[in-house]
C-alpha cells in the first residue's frame, strides 16, 4: 500500500466516525490529512520507505476511536454555538420585524369601536412576545457557555436543541390560534395589507429553520461515535 493510501484510509475512517456542522467537519480532516502527510515526510527524510513513513504517522497520530472522541466534543461544540446563534437572531428578528409593521401601518387590523381586537388576541401576541424574549435570553447564556472550557459541550448542545424547538413551535402554534381566534379578520388582514402575507410566510420559514438546526443540534449532540 503506498503512503498516500494509508494517511487516507486513516483520514476515511476517522470521517465515518464523526457527526457535525460539515464545513467545520470537513475543515478538520483536511488539516489531518495534511498533517499526516507532513508527519509522513519527515519520517521519509529520516530514511523510512513510504508505507513505513506513513504507517508511523497513522501510529503517532492515535487511533480512530481515541482522536474521534476529541474531535466529536469540538463538533457537538461549534453546532451547539451556531445554533444558539440562530436563536439569537432569529426570535428578536421576527419580535422585532413584526414591531415594525405593526407600527408602521405596513400591517393593520381593520377595526372599528364595536369590533376592537379581543382580549384574548392581544395576549396571545403579548405571550409571543414573552416566548420570544425568553428564548433569546437562554440564547445568550448558551452561548457564552459553548466558549467555556469546563462546560459539557454535549449537555449545552442538547438544551440548545430542545430550547429551538419548543420556543419555534410554541411561537407559531400561538400564531395559528391567534388567527384562529380572530376568525375571518384573519383573511382581511391578508386581504388588505400586501405586507401581511410575506411577513407570515417569512416567519413560518425562520421557525422552519430554528426547528432544523435545533434537531440537527440534538442529533449531533446524541450521536454516538461510530467506529
Amino acid at each position: 500500500m503506498s503512503a498516500p493510501d494509508v494517511v487516507d484510509q486513516h483520514v476515511a475512517e476517522l470521517a465515518r466516525a464523526l457527526r457535525g456542522p460539515a464545513r467545520t467537519r470537513r475543515s478538520m480532516l483536511r488539516e489531518v490529512r495534511d498533517g499526516l502527510r507532513d508527519a509522513a515526510a519527515a519520517h521519509r527524510c529520516c530514511g523510512l520507505d513510504p508505507q513505513q513513513a506513513a504507517v508511523r504517522a497513522v501510529h503517532d497520530f492515535g487511533p480512530v476511536p481515541e482522536v474521534a472522541r476529541a474531535f466529536q466534543t469540538e463538533l457537538v461544540a461549534r453546532q451547539g454555538r451556531w445554533a444558539a446563534l440562530l436563536l439569537l437572531v432569529a426570535f428578536p428578528g421576527m419580535t422585532l420585524g413584526w414591531d415594525l409593521l405593526w407600527r408602521s401601518g405596513g400591517v393593520a387590523w381593520h377595526t372599528t369601536p364595536a369590533h376592537p381586537v379581543s382580549d384574548v388576541v392581544v395576549g396571545l401576541a403579548r405571550a409571543q412576545d414573552t416566548a420570544a424574549l425568553l428564548v433569546s435570553v437562554i440564547a445568550v447564556v448558551l452561548l457564552a457557555a459553548t466558549f467555556h472550557r469546563a462546560a459539557s459541550a454535549r449537555r449545552i448542545a442538547v438544551l440548545v436543541g430542545h430550547t429551538g424547538v419548543v420556543g419555534a413551535l410554541f411561537c407559531a402554534g400561538i400564531g395559528v390560534v391567534m388567527n384562529v381566534a380572530v376568525g375571518p379578520g384573519a383573511g382581511d388582514l391578508i386581504a388588505t395589507n400586501p405586507f401581511a402575507l410575506p411577513a407570515f410566510g417569512v416567519s413560518a420559514l425562520v421557525c422552519a429553520l430554528v426547528v432544523r438546526s435545533a434537531v440537527r443540534t440534538l442529533r449531533v449532540a446524541c450521536a454516538p461515535v461510530v467506529i
